[in-house]
């Protein structure tokens, strides 16, 4: 009796998984891997935008749980006036007849920089970069739990099954080096959606969010496995390419498949270039420094920042540094304390970093929640914290194309809703951002289930040229 053996079949059971395959490819480089391309839709080789781009990569600063920016850099000196009594308007939140009792910020602001932005002790390394950012104070959102507002801020969609901002920056550009992928994850702490913040859902795999560490090994699951000869590696190359000829003959239009094959060569090549660039070991003692990488407090977010700067120094198109610890329902002073001792200089490092490498033109920057936090005690207790507040709270975004120094829109007196005529959407940000890309949101397309699908979908949106240069 015949016995068929499928393609699943043979790669399980020559063992060495994928770090054979990526063993095995970099032997070979010269031979048969080499003759191999990319091809088809799923590839990452540099596509030319819709028009002259602003910036050539991204880095997305995601605080995901939603950052009290009033506490941070939205100075509301009303706060003050108000502290203890009750708001002078109604303040709606999730709750019905929820708090109305104002709670000033339980930090001092002083002004800094040329522009004379207010800044409160929580941020003092922000502080020396505050006139490279330009802010969007008039955000806001039709959503109000972490869930469908994260999925709205890194999808476009306010449910699962989207893919990801980076994923359609990569989709629609490709990168410029073909060793590393051109969308990385970097979790400090992950967001209430997981991984599904930097997913590409329907888009083929190879554009999704790669999670690299900046620990141990950088991509999991691309170390050689113990035991493989090289002997091993050179018939599991073979009869890997001899499989995945007869499967493309067979079913040449299959678009995951090619991304199957995309995914396998790009993890060979990532297996040298990944390692070094997580490598942090030959930076500068003073960069080092600048970064707080061997600070108790800041070394390891500092390391992440760090780590962005290198993987779009090598190319990489999209990074995004996520840290989902920013809930605080309840005492929002300790907790937004250390959270922002942990993250304030990793990022102000990231920015000074950029200018100094002449990198910050071309890098585009953003800072965000996915929503702020209301100007209300959320609940009578003796350490109180704040409820979400999806009406209004602020972004800041640098480099990239962007006026720095700038301020665009603005909230009422105490915080909680943003002015109508200058409010800005998720939506409007995703644009902005593909524009910087040059790439036009109406314009990048992907067919699904018979519907030429976008990042936004049919939801209203503009690109924010107030803040541009």
């Amino acid at each position: 009796m015949n016995r068929r053996t499928t393609r699943r079949q043979a790669l399980k059971e020559t063992a060495g998984g994928l770090g054979a395959i990526a063993a095995s490819w970099l032997m070979h480089q010269e031979g048969l891997a080499a003759t191999q391309e990319l091809s088809g839709p799923a590839n990452l080789l540099p596509r030319a935008p819709h028009f002259a781009p602003k910036a050539k990569s991204c880095i997305f600063i995601y605080m995901g749980g939603a950052p009290s920016t009033i506490d941070m850099y939205d100075h509301k000196p009303n706060l003050w006036k108000y502290d203890g009594k009750e708001a002078p308007f109604l303040i709606k939140g999730r709750r019905l007849g929820g708090s109305q009792q104002v709670m000033a910020s339980p930090f001092e602001f002083k002004k800094y920089g040329e522009s004379g932005r207010g800044v409160s002790d929580l941020l003092p390394h922000f502080t020396k970069v505050v006139d490279d950012v330009a802010f969007i104070r008039s955000m806001w959102t039709d959503r109000i739990d972490h869930s469908t507002a994260q999925f709205t801020f890194a999808s476009g969609r306010p449910i699962a099954g989207f893919p990801s901002l980076g994923s359609w920056a990569a989709y629609g550009l490709g990168t410029e080096n073909q060793n590393l992928p051109a969308f990385v994850a970097l979790e400090d702490s992950s967001a209430t959606i997981k991984r599904r913040a930097y997913g590409s859902a329907w888009l083929p795999p190879v554009y999704q969010g790669t999670l690299m560490n900046v620990d141990d090994a950088p991509i999991p699951n691309l170390t050689r496995a113990e035991g493989v000869t090289e002997l091993d590696q050179k018939e599991f190359l073979e009869i890997s390419a001899e499989l995945n000829k007869l499967q493309q003959k067979k079913y040449p239009l299959d678009p995951d498949f090619e991304a199957r094959i995309a995914n396998y060569e790009l993890a060979a090549r990532m297996q040298l270039e990944a390692t070094k660039v997580a490598d942090i070991s030959n930076e500068s003692e003073a960069t080092k420094k600048l970064y707080g990488v061997d600070d108790v407090h800041s070394g390891a977010y500092g390391t992440r920042c760090l780590t962005a700067r290198r993987l779009v120094e090598s190319g990489v198109r999209f990074v995004t540094v996520i840290n989902g610890e920013w809930d605080h329902h309840s005492d929002i002073k300790e907790k937004i304390q250390a959270l922002c001792k942990k993250t304030d200089q990793g990022v102000a490092a990231l920015l000074i970093d950029l200018k100094n490498r002449g990198m910050l033109d071309e890098t585009l920057v953003v800072w965000a929640g996915e929503f702020g936090r209301l100007p209300t005690i959320e609940a009578q207790e003796a350490k109180p914290g704040r409820d979400h507040n999806p009406y209004g709270f602020s972004i800041w975004m640098a480099g990239g194309g962007i006026k720095a120094g700038v301020d665009y829109g603005d909230t009422d007196e105490l915080g909680w809703q943003s002015l109508e005529e200058y409010k800005v959407s998720h939506h409007d940000v995703h644009a902005t951002i593909l524009h910087q890309f040059g790439l036009d949101v109406d314009k990048l397309t992907f067919e699904y289930e018979g519907r030429s699908e976008t990042l936004v979908g049919v939801q209203p949106h503009r690109v924010v040229h107030e803040i541009l240069a």
